[in-house]
């Protein structure tokens, strides 16, 4: 299986294609990367520049090109910083759509520290004991505190170079601002404000060391040329220095250092500050930098996929989302239980269904965010549950997947089929897995009504005309037995059989705890 990954940042844009294979062989095939600058001035205005916009469209035409000349079966491509914080981000992305059929998706912040920690623990042996992880781009730089191979804690922090060279610096050297006040002393004071309010609220842990993997940070380690076992890093107290020597420097003074690229002159300022903050404020004294980064992550995910054969991300971040609707949503013993009962008949109804096991996925993300909008009210809390699931922060998914999942939780009450419309060559086979998926996920919520979870489904019998759920419990379960009579109805349009239940009372049921 061939994969194209696309990582499209603020400064420049990555283009990989990857050959999967069985017994875990990976191959690169193919590797470029373009400085579209796409940030260029996003910052300072909120828009994309028009000529960065056609630099970009340019590079993902000659993207699409070479992804069809070397016979790409997946294409995935992911935008970050720019396209958060542009307001005309939308546009740009079905110009792009339409122009070469690839898809962006936009991922968060948050989305982006994981995968950028994922791509560099699955392949930097170096790193061992507690240490950080932080990547400067171009308009966000995401820190993570690591022990071994295990994340503790990480974000994202709207720092990057372009968006602090924009809004703070605005030239080579700094322009003085209003009143003499020194702009570097400036740019200071917001980015520790910015890094200490969260890492104090989140009580973060200090790290001795930073692997940094962004261009950024290679380009310093260079700049000071310092080696330490035949590795360039970075200490704290020769970045200072050199912090303070290019305050003053005009470009061409710039372009003159040793190690310097033309490209990154006019940030290189910027990021030398943000970096020698982020050690200040995280007690770091020595930044390695490491060649793995963001794409390494997109990478390891996808063959990840490709291994469990699966088409979608979300069935690799169900626990992810568990723990989060565990945090969230008071009563997460309630959703665990129909998550669990959904799962169940999803099994036991396969004959009927005859869908793939990636569907179950989809199933299980709505059993678990079905309630989570009563966080916000109990009143009409399936349009908040709806809200969530299509915007939340819980995996990397097409858009299709986020209206699927979110049109499970907003129909998860009614009785009636609700009238969705999917496009695509698949379409059909999309509306016809949506009735089968909400109609269990109807008759599974109906089966704890009280809130209880004191019942256990059995078994799930089907014959021509009738399927027949057997469940047990210690108590009559008066209210679940209205509310399945109540909410089967769809069941019975979308498999074309009576649904009965069969009741048998028992001395002990499987209870689950309130606090699972």
């Amino acid at each position: 299986m061939r994969v194209a990954i696309i990582d499209l940042g603020t400064n420049s844009v990555r283009f990989d294609v990857h050959q999967f294979g069985p017994k875990d062989r990976q191959q690169l095939l193919h590797r470029e990367k373009l400085m579209v600058r796409l940030g260029q001035g996003v910052f300072s205005t909120g828009k994309l520049n028009r000529e960065a916009i056609r630099r970009t469209v340019l590079a993902f035409q000659s993207f699409q090109k070479t992804a069809q000349e070397l016979r790409v079966d997946r294409m995935v491509a992911f935008g970050t910083a720019a396209l958060r914080e542009a307001g005309d981000g939308l546009p740009f992305l079905e110009m792009i759509k339409q122009k070469t059929g690839i898809e962006i998706q936009v991922i968060s912040g948050a989305e982006e520290a994981r995968l950028i920690a994922l791509g560099v623990l699955k392949n930097e042996r170096r790193a061992k004991g507690r240490f950080g992880l932080i990547d400067i781009g171009g308009g966000s730089t995401e820190i993570t505190i690591c022990r071994n191979k295990e994340p503790i804690i990480g974000n994202s922090f709207s720092l990057g170079t372009a968006k602090l060279q924009q809004v703070f610096l605005k030239g080579n050297p700094p322009r003085p601002l209003p009143g003499g006040e020194d702009p570097v002393e400036h740019l200071r004071r917001y980015i520790r404000t910015t890094i200490n309010t969260k890492i104090l609220d989140e009580e973060w842990p200090p790290a001795t060391k930073f692997y940094g993997s962004s261009g950024t940070i290679r380009s310093i380690a260079r700049l000071l040329n310092k080696k330490k076992k035949n590795v360039r890093i970075v200490e704290k107290t020769e970045l200072k220095k050199l912090v303070k020597a290019m305050s003053t420097m005009t470009p061409t003074e710039l372009l003159n250092l040793p190690g310097m690229e033309a490209k990154r002159i006019d940030m290189i300022l910027s990021g030398a500050v943000l970096l020698d903050e982020c050690m200040n404020c995280f007690k770091v004294k020595e930044v390695i930098p490491t060649e793995f980064s963001l794409r390494d992550g997109i990478v390891a995910e996808q063959f990840a996929l490709y291994r469990e054969q699966r088409n979608s991300s979300l069935g690799i971040h169900l626990k992810d989302l568990e723990e989060h609707v565990g945090k969230l949503y008071k009563d997460a013993s309630h959703v665990k239980f129909v998550a669990e009962v959904s799962a169940t008949l999803f099994d036991g109804l396969k004959r009927l269904h005859k869908l793939g096991n990636e569907w179950l996925s989809y199933l299980e993300a709505a059993a678990w965010l079905h309630d989570v909008g009563e966080v916000v009210s109990p009143t009409r809390h399936e349009h908040h549950s709806y809200y969530f699931a299509k915007h939340g922060d819980y995996a990397v998914l097409d858009k299709w997947e986020r209206e699927f999942v979110g049109q499970l939780c907003l129909h998860h009450r009614g009785s009636e089929q609700p009238s969705l419309d999917f496009v695509g060559k698949d379409s059909r086979a999309k509306k016809r897995a949506f009735e089968l998926l909400l109609s269990i996920l109807r008759v599974a919520d109906s089966l704890d009504r009280s809130h209880t979870e004191n019942l256990e489904i059995k078994r799930v019998r089907i014959t021509r005309s009738v399927v027949t759920i057997d469940v047990t419990s210690s108590e009559i379960p008066d209210l679940e037995i209205l509310r399945f009579t109540q909410k089967k109805a769809l069941f019975e349009k979308a498999y074309g059989r009576t649904l009965a239940l069969n009741w048998k009372k028992t001395r002990s049921t499987r209870r689950r705890s309130k606090n699972a």
